[in-house]
């Protein structure tokens, strides 16, 4: 497939920098950018990570309901602080 970019004046000159330490022609370094985006796998969430999550949200809700605390209500300091000091 062929395409045919209009690139800005800028934009030109910042890719010309970026590709000159690389020592490739400028539309090589573009077709390499392209390629990387292009065959870069989707983005997974650590499961050590989503795990985590999960544990703030279950204690954010826990630390709601220990208050009495809707969304509609701002949590203040002392509340917070309370918490912690667990």
């Amino acid at each position: 497939m062929t395409v045919t970019l209009r690139l800005s004046p800028e934009v030109e000159a910042s890719l010309l920098v970026r590709a000159g330490p690389s020592g490739v022609a400028l539309e090589q370094y573009i077709l390499s950018l392209v390629e990387e985006v292009a065959l870069k796998a989707e983005p997974t969430v650590d499961a050590a990570l989503q795990a985590a999550r999960q544990e703030a949200v279950r204690r954010m809700l826990e630390l709601g309901e220990k208050h009495r605390l809707t969304l509609g209500e701002p949590i203040t300091r002392k509340v917070l602080h309370q918490e912690h000091r667990r």
